[in-house]
């Protein structure tokens, strides 16, 4: 468990359902992942979870994001290996919740997650709007 100003970033897990449902559900939220179309049966979302959480290798995996004063869960946070045209990298991506954009979570998170990953880490933003353009991984 990793803790900032506003933050305590845990690793994802099944406890996650509604805020992950939340997040998959949502057209808007979903339309810049690499997978844009939005999901909203129980049970897809579930299997994707779990998939999500299987994958946690040490510092690799996912986040949840959740908000020190209020509990609430605004979002999900991490690496993510991804084999690219140019090679492998890992990758360190957000998903916030839209309840919780432009209020500087994803960089936050970011930044208190990438010293765990030494070396190059990539982040893959569709750019299409202002606040997406704030790249956190790129920040010092």
């Amino acid at each position: 468990m990793i803790e900032t100003e506003r933050l305590t970033l845990r690793p994802l897990s099944e406890d996650d359902f509604d805020a992950w449902t939340d997040f998959l559900g949502d057209a808007e939220a979903t339309r810049t992942l690499h997978t844009p179309e939005p999901i909203r049966e129980p049970e897809r979302v579930l299997a994707g979870l779990r998939r999500w959480v299987a994958m946690a290798d040490g510092a690799v995996g996912m986040y949840a994001l959740v908000d020190r004063a209020t509990g609430e869960t605004v979002g999900f946070v991490g690496f993510v290996p991804r084999e690219l045209d140019w090679g492998n990298e890992i990758e360190l991506g957000w998903l916030v919740r839209r309840a919780f954009w432009g209020r500087g979570y994803a960089t936050e998170a970011a930044r208190a997650l990438r010293p765990l990953v030494p070396g190059r880490v990539i982040s893959m933003i569709r750019v299409t709007t202002r606040p997406q353009r704030r790249s956190p991984a790129s920040s010092p």
